[in-house]
């Protein structure tokens, strides 16, 4: 748990660096949009403190679930979910868990990566993804934890919508791709449930408080 005020910057590394791109389409949307991803990774980090961005988990990444010889890319972030496990989510099956993680963690994912506005009319970008991962709650103590994942796929037009208002968060979840992870096991496609939730809007740490000048909203 995080208690007192966080340090004063993020770390640089969660975002990919340019140089590390294949294409001149992507690395021209990473130079153009290098201070929105900047803004997105300082946000969470402040904001959001038990979401773990990994090392270059931020970038216009091609997204797996489309053929790869054309040049997509996605603005995708990664996040990992510290949280405790609740003899309630436990109980829920895995599609269950999925539903509840989506609800509560993508839409307000998605809500941050467009703040830069222009993004969802962006013609170089094709899309948005947000892949989230955290422990199974059936991991036994002492036990190398297994974690479970979705990684969240919708092409711009549907976030467009959703970020407008014209689309719902249970819209998004029947237009967007949801594919399922067990570990490192595939699921396949899932086909999840979205509902409305609040906890991002309500939940504290205790005793936590961003650096000053930090707003939080």
């Amino acid at each position: 748990m995080i208690v007192g005020g966080a340090l004063a910057a993020p770390s640089e590394d969660r975002i990919l660096p340019v140089d590390q791109y294949t294409s001149q389409k992507a690395r021209t949307l990473a130079q153009k949009y290098a201070p929105a991803l900047r803004a997105l990774n300082a946000g969470i980090y402040h904001c959001l403190p038990w979401l773990d961005v990994p090392k270059q988990s931020i970038g216009f990444f091609r997204p797996k679930h489309l053929a790869q010889p054309q040049d997509y890319r996605y603005l995708s972030l990664r996040i990992y979910i510290e949280q405790e496990t609740s003899p309630q989510f436990a109980a829920l099956g895995l599609k269950e868990r999925a539903s509840a993680m989506f609800s509560r963690y993508v839409g307000a994912m998605l809500r941050r990566m467009t703040e830069r506005a222009e993004l969802v009319t962006e013609p170089l970008l094709d899309g948005f993804s947000v892949i989230l991962g955290w422990v199974k709650p059936t991991s036994q103590p002492g036990e190398r934890p297994v974690h479970e994942t979705i990684a969240v796929f919708a092409d711009r037009p549907t976030i467009a919508d959703y970020v407008a208002g014209r689309a719902s968060i249970r819209d998004l979840a029947g237009r967007a791709v949801v594919l399922g992870y067990d570990g490192e096991t595939p699921l396949g496609r899932l086909k999840i449930q979205a509902w409305e939730d609040n906890f991002l809007k309500t939940f504290q740490i205790a005793n936590y408080k961003p650096e000053p000048g930090v707003t939080c909203r």
